[in-house]
């Protein structure tokens, strides 16, 4: 399923630029279209799952490396970004996947078999992701906030906090991922300490996505490197794939034996859609930062963004059903979840919360 768009002529890029921010965002909520409120108690749920762990696993370490932080308004970003945005993935996944968790079984299979209406269903699921959340998997929990809260926090290291040439940065960065290289910065501190936290504990069954995950980090260190250098990315993606993989490779890892792989390129769809969006939004931020995104060469346009999105709509719907769910009722209730956490994250991007 997993396919960069084609390049178009650059005039559509152009057509892109003449637009306001705010017109280019009311394209974007026009294209995902409103979501059904009747299935919000589920991406509740999800966020309460996550909210709770991140005060358990994550703040504990942000207090002790980089307590100035949270007077910081990186501190709202990263929560958001972790909470909202990646660590929802995995659960979301868990809820289509061909193997599922006891609690989330037992309400999908009740939501496939019986017709009820998704506020119903939206909160049974709520209920299971509460049971989940307390009482099961816990490893899993631990290991989905600490992930997600990581790659929030190297991505805003890597941009904002590094003040080395492009070279540097990326001979800091790969030693801080192999443990070889005890960070001078805060920031730093603080994301090697996300990294040390995942590794702890990780079984056999768990290590070799893990350790894939990080391959993948270490090529997205390698393609910011060869952006900030001036090298030319032959795909046309201005150097964007190999963080959209590592990203999922990333989120995947802790829920892998739930989902297998079927999952792995219906995620690097939507994680690509997520880029693609922020890259529409952005772009005078982006002419300012002299960075040269596929929006701004015309490689990705309303036409592609609107093409991944249907892509990942039909991803999704393709999913549970081959996770044994069929019935057209709960195919649509999982899809219009997956609308409103999608409209959620755009709303995030608006308001530059989610940058």
């Amino acid at each position: 399923m997993f396919n960069p768009a084609a390049p178009e002529p650059s005039s559509t890029a152009i057509s892109a630029s003449s637009l306001s921010r705010d017109e280019r965002v009311g394209q974007l909520r026009a294209l995902i279209g409103k979501a059904d409120p009747s299935v919000t108690q589920l991406t509740v749920g999800i966020r309460e799952i996550t909210t709770r762990h991140y005060d358990r696993f994550v703040m504990p370490l942000i207090r002790q490396h980089w307590p100035a932080m949270l007077h910081d308004p990186f501190a709202v970003k990263m929560r958001l970004a972790a909470c909202d945005l990646y660590a929802s993935a995995p659960y979301t996944v868990l809820f289509c996947a061909p193997k599922r968790p006891l609690s989330v079984a037992l309400i999908t299979g009740l939501g496939n078999r019986l017709v009820l209406p998704n506020a119903v269903l939206a909160l049974a699921a709520r209920a299971a992701l509460n049971v989940l959340g307390r009482v099961a998997l816990a490893e899993q929990h631990r290991q989905i906030i600490l992930i997600a809260s990581f790659i929030a926090v190297i991505d805003h290291a890597f941009d904002h906090c590094m003040d080395d040439p492009p070279q540097e940065r990326g001979r800091k960065l790969h030693a801080l991922l192999d443990g070889r290289w005890e960070p001078d910065t805060h920031p730093l501190r603080l994301t090697r300490a996300l990294q040390v936290e995942m590794e702890r504990g990780l079984g056999p069954s768990e290590r070799a996505p893990y350790e894939q995950a990080v391959q993948r980090l270490k090529d997205w260190v390698d393609s910011e490197v060869a952006g900030m250098s001036g090298v030319a990315d032959t795909t046309g993606l201005g150097h964007r794939l190999a963080g959209i993989q590592g990203t999922i490779d990333g989120l995947l890892f802790p829920v892998h034996r739930y989902a297998g792989e079927a999952a792995r390129p219906w995620m690097y769809e939507v994680s690509l859609f997520i880029q693609m969006m922020d890259d529409y939004i952005d772009i005078e931020t982006d002419i300012e930062d002299g960075r040269l995104t596929p929006v701004i060469s015309g490689e990705w346009t309303l036409g592609h963004i609107a093409r991944t999105w249907n892509n990942t709509v039909d991803g999704i719907e393709a999913l549970t059903r081959a996770g044994g769910h069929t019935a057209p009722h709960y195919v649509r209730f999982i899809r219009e979840a997956y609308v409103l956490m999608l409209g959620e994250v755009l709303e995030g991007m608006a308001s530059g919360l989610a940058d």
